[in-house]
Formats: C-alpha cells, structure tokens, sequence
C-alpha cells in the first residue's frame, strides 16, 4: 500500500510541473482513499483548488486542516470576505511569512486602508535581500501611496523602474499628484515603450499588446485633457470605450468622456454612465472611480431636470459611501433646485454633525442663502486647511461684516496676522482698522508692513499713503515724517469741491436676506392683490367705453374673442383661408354644382342685393385712424 501511494505522489508531481492541477486534484483524492490523513496530499489539494478558482471548496478543507491558516484567509480575500480574511491572518503566530505579509496588505489596501498597507509594504521593502524580485512589491508600494493620496512623498525618493511598466506607469500618478505633468507624460511614454517591448519579446501579438497598453493610453489622454488637449483626449476615450478593453478601464474612459461633454450632449453621458454595470464598480473599479461615477451620474440627471432619478443616485451614493466628498455638494444642489421653502433649512440639520471639507463649504452656502452670514462664518471657521489664507480671512470678514460682528471680524484679522506677517494680510488689517476708525492699530499695522523687505513698489506706496492717513489722526508729526517719503506728484487744478463731489459714497454692508415662508407667502398675496386691481381697472375701462355718446352694444366688449391679444400665427385659427375652397380641376371645369355656384361672382352679388339689410356695429373712437396709426408706430 506504501508502495502505491509513493507511486501516486511520482504521479501527483509530474502533473503540478505540468501544471495540469485538475488531474493533480484527482491523483490527491486517490492518495486520500488510501491514506486519509496525509497532511501533503490535503494541502496540495487546497493549493490546486486555488488555482482552478474553486475557493470555496478550498475553503472548506482550509478550515477543516490545522496549518492552512494562510490559504484559509486568501479564500475568504477571494471570495471578497475581505473582513475574515485579516481576522485570520491577525491571528497567525509571528513572525508572519512574506506570503501572508503580503495578503494582509492586500486585503488593507482593498478596504481603503491605505496608510496601514503602506507601513506593512515599506516594511517588506526594508527587509528584501538585493537578489529579491521587489517588482510587484514596488508597483503596489507606489499604488497605495497613490491611493492614499501621498504620492508627492514618493517623488524625491526615487525608486528605480527596474525596466518595469508597471512601476513607470504608477510613477506617473506619482508625478501628477506632486503637481509634475511633464514628468508625468515622460513617464507614460516610458511606460508604453516597456510595455510594447517586454510584451514583444515574451510573444505577444499585435492586439494582445495593443488591449495591455490601453491603461497607458488612457492615462496619456487624461494627462492630454487637463493640459488642454480635450479633442484628443476624446478621440481616445471614444476608441477604448468601443473596444474589449478591461470593463474597469472602460468605465474609466465613459467617465472622462462625459466630463469633457460637460452639459453639451447630456443624454450622451447618462447613456454612457448608465452603461456601466454594478458588478463593474464593485469588482473593477477602486471606491475613488465608484464614487466618482455615481456622483457624475447624478449630476448629468441634475441637470437634465430629472430631479427625482438624482436624488435616486445620491441616496446610492450615501448608501455605499456615507463620507464622499461629493455628496454634499450634490445635496445643495438638488435643494436649492427645489422650490420647496424646508429643503433648505432641513438640509441644515442633516450637514450640521458633518467633518468634511465640502461638507462644511455646503452649510456655509446655505447659511448665506438662508440670511445667516454669521453662521456662515463659524461654518467656514472649522475647516483647517484653508484657514489664514488671505481669501479665507476676507471671505471670514466680509461676513461678519455682513453680520455686524466687528469683534470676530477684527479677531480673525488679529489671528491672520500672527499666523502668517505676509504683505496682502497685513494691507488688508491694516485696511480694516482704518475703516473702522482704529487708527493707532492701523497705522501700526502699515508700519510692520513697510518694514518688510519683500514688498513690491506700488505696494508699498500705496500703504505708505495709508499710514500717513492713519497718522495724521493719532501723530501728526509722524505723518508729516511718512509724507515727505512719499514720491512726489503732479500737481491738479481741480478744487477740493470738485474731488469731494467725486468721491464715491461709502457703500452700507450688504446683509445677505433671504425670504421667509411667510414673506413668500406675502409676495404671493401681493400678486393676487396686483390681478385684483387688473380686473378692476379693465371693468373701470369697459365701463368708461359704455358710457361714451356713441357706444354701440352690438360690439362685444364683455366678452371679446379670447385669441385677439394672441400673435395670428398663434391662434388655433391661424390657417391659411379658404383652404376648403373647390376651384376644380384646372381646365376641367368638371366641379359639383353647388361648389359651381361658389365660382359664379355674379350669381353671388345678385344674392346679396337681393337679401335683407343687416343692421352692423360700428366701433367709433376719439381720433382719426391716422392718429391711430400714428400710435402704432411709435
């Protein structure tokens, strides 16, 4: 019996170097009827089942056998358990192999956890021995600092290609995420000619090589599309969404087809972005392209008008990304295209709780709209990235202008100033506290600006000019001292009245209003009210016309033709006349004797004089008809 399971394992190891694992998983089932517990056979029976894809019947050995613990988790990675599957390899004695390192990465990666995969690839990286094969795990290194959004770390390390299109490819997001385009587009040329030349050499055809190097092709063209060649990009995104390219890539290619479109062809784009499937985004595409896609998805319907199948596609946004950047903007949208008066304030209470950047930029939107600046403000305030900033700071302060605030107003200003001593920041203090009458601060913030040494010329006069205005009402003095650096200037012969009347007038604060429902309801009272006063006014009229000396009740003036004040081409009887007129055919003269009759020009003049008189109304007006006529044309 020894002898025949040794004979069967001579077998089993001819067919796996013949990679032939369907016989292999055969010969292992024979070796287990002999001997159930071999542990070889059972583990090389899990390993041919992961390599015909059948993980699910790998996954009931792995988790029957002690000792599969690595193989348990990549079926339960396979079978996109992803959860499971770092539970298990969590649980593995240290130290890990590089084989289960690498998977733990993997499953992280593919659960946005991006930084903890990078910490287990640089780890991996520092510990390879110089005779290691690091391509892969160069190319998912890059990849994850990518999707982390770190790529700019990467681009002073520099990592060899390795003669790699792999890694030059992702070496290119490297560069465009550090803000490179034209290190970028080197390094996709770079790519595709490694990528032609490897695939060439290994005996690829022409198309095989042509279907791998459409992921190059497309980069290139997003690279072409926000340099300003958007015709090209086009061409190339039509050509790979035609083609049997990847699912993923063309998904890809739809996307960028309709943003370049924008609102030009919009039915276009929704076909486009309807035609990607679900499966495409969950098992194709990274979560960034699935958000992206749904969220272009809603705003084509948004802008189609079809405001109920987009708040279809935002509510499948919020199901499956509760945190994207892009539903926010995406609510204010559809809120505000509503003209229902508690979508607004309603959608405040649900942005209220939010952290996110554009989250925060859409509850300071609303607050404006709804009159609150001041609450606009502290919304704009919890965002820290764009705080100091001199477009920041003067939004910040308009605002609590706008919401007579002058103690934040003058407290953001004071905070910008210590944060950063940059020339627009101090100007703009100083600008503020003149206008607010607090001229020592203003003079004293002119003073730290002119002590700058990098400040440009004009800049610099024109704040000098303000600090001897600021001067001039707590140190005279010191004023005159400032004037007489001042350049000197032609002088005018305008007279002090003269440049007082020409002064512009100081402007009020504008305090963003925005109309409540009972103000809504008012304005809708005020236009019954104005319909009211029409008809009474158009009573009054018809009233005035009946009691004038020649007033004729013939002439309808109570009930008019509905269609007179309508355009003639626009009045349900705008036909051509006569247009059932027999004329009979031409020369045949060959008509009914009644429609005869209707041609006969004599024969209806004598009916006419023959019949009774008819007594018309005559419309008779104050003015000649030349003054009428007259009145028309101007």
């Amino acid at each position: 019996m020894a002898t025949d399971v040794q004979a069967l394992f001579v077998e089993l190891q001819t067919q796996l170097q013949r990679e032939n694992y369907q016989k292999a998983i055969d010969t292992c089932n024979k070796i287990r009827a002999k001997a159930p517990n071999d542990t070889d056979a059972i583990r090389v029976k899990a390993q041919c089942l992961l390599r015909t894809g059948k993980f699910d019947k790998a996954l009931e050995i792995a988790q029957n056998v002690k000792g599969l613990e690595l193989e348990r988790a990549y079926c339960h990675y396979k079978l996109k358990q992803v959860e499971k599957a770092l539970e298990v390899l969590s649980d593995m004695a240290e130290p890990k192999s590089k084989s289960a390192l690498h998977l733990e990465a993997q499953a992280h990666y593919r659960l946005n956890n991006f930084n903890a995969a990078i910490r287990i690839y640089e780890a991996l990286l520092s510990n390879a021995h110089a005779s290691d094969d690091t391509v892969e795990l160069k190319t998912n290194l890059i990849a994850a600092y990518v999707a982390a959004g770190r790529g700019a770390e990467l681009q002073a390390r520099g990592l060899e290609t390795e003669d790699s299109y792999e890694i030059a490819f992702n070496k290119s997001l490297v560069a465009l995420q550090a803000g490179d385009v034209v290190a970028a587009g080197d390094q996709l040329r770079h790519a595709d000619q490694l990528c032609r030349d490897s695939l060439k050499a290994e005996g690829y055809s022409s198309a095989e090589i042509e279907q791998e190097a459409a992921v190059i092709r497309v980069q290139e063209a997003y690279v072409a599309q926000i340099t300003g060649g958007e015709d090209r990009a086009l061409e190339t995104f039509r050509q790979v969404a035609k083609s049997s390219a990847d699912t993923g890539l063309v998904a890809v290619a739809q996307n960028n087809i309709a943003t370049i479109q924008r609102s030009k062809d919009l039915f276009d784009s929704l076909k486009r972005l309807r035609s990607v499937t679900n499966d495409t985004l969950r098992e194709k595409c990274s979560s960034a392209q699935h958000q992206v896609i749904l969220a272009n998805t809603a705003l084509v319907l948004a802008l189609m008008h079809k405001y109920d199948e987009a708040r279809d596609a935002v509510d499948a946004l919020a199901q499956l990304f509760p945190d994207s950047a892009y539903l926010p903007p995406l609510q204010l949208h559809l809120a505000l295209a509503e003209e229902d008066p508690s979508a607004l304030p309603s959608l405040v209470e649900t942005l209220k709780g939010s952290k996110t950047s554009s989250g925060l930029l859409a509850l300071a939107h609303l607050h404006c709209r709804l009159g609150h600046p001041g609450k606009a403000a502290d919304a704009l305030r919890l965002i820290p990235e764009i705080q100091h900033t001199p477009g920041t700071v003067a939004t910040l302060v308009a605002l609590y202008d706008a919401a007579l605030d002058a103690k934040s107003s003058a407290a953001i200003v004071d905070a910008a100033v210590n944060h950063s001593s940059s020339a627009v920041l101090l100007e703009g203090d100083g600008i503020a506290k003149l206008r607010q009458g607090q001229y020592a601060e203003a003079a004293a913030a002119f003073a730290r600006l002119l002590d700058l040494s990098d400040v440009e010329p004009e800049r610099r006069v024109r704040c000098l000019a303000y600090c001897v205005v600021a001067l001039s009402y707590v140190d005279p003095s010191g004023a005159s001292t400032r004037a007489a650096t001042l350049p000197a200037i032609q002088s005018s012969n305008l007279s002090v009245e003269d440049l007082v009347r020409r002064a512009p007038r100081p402007r009020a604060p504008a305090v963003v209003t925005a109309l409540a429902p009972k103000e809504k309801a008012k304005k809708k009272e005020n236009r019954e009210r104005v319909l009211r006063k029409r008809a009474k006014r158009k009573a009054q009229f018809i009233a005035s016309l009946k009691a004038k000396p020649d007033y004729n009740p013939l002439i309808g003036l109570v009930n008019p033709d509905p269609e007179r004040w309508i355009p003639r081409k626009q009045r349900s009887r705008r036909g051509r006349k006569n247009r059932g007129k027999f004329v009979g055919a031409q020369g045949s003269g060959m008509g009914a004797q009644k429609d005869a009759l209707k041609l006969d020009a004599a024969a209806r003049a004598a009916a006419k004089k023959a019949a009774p008189a008819v007594e018309k109304g005559v419309l008779v007006t104050d003015g000649p008809s030349m003054n009428r006529k007259a009145r028309k044309r101007r």
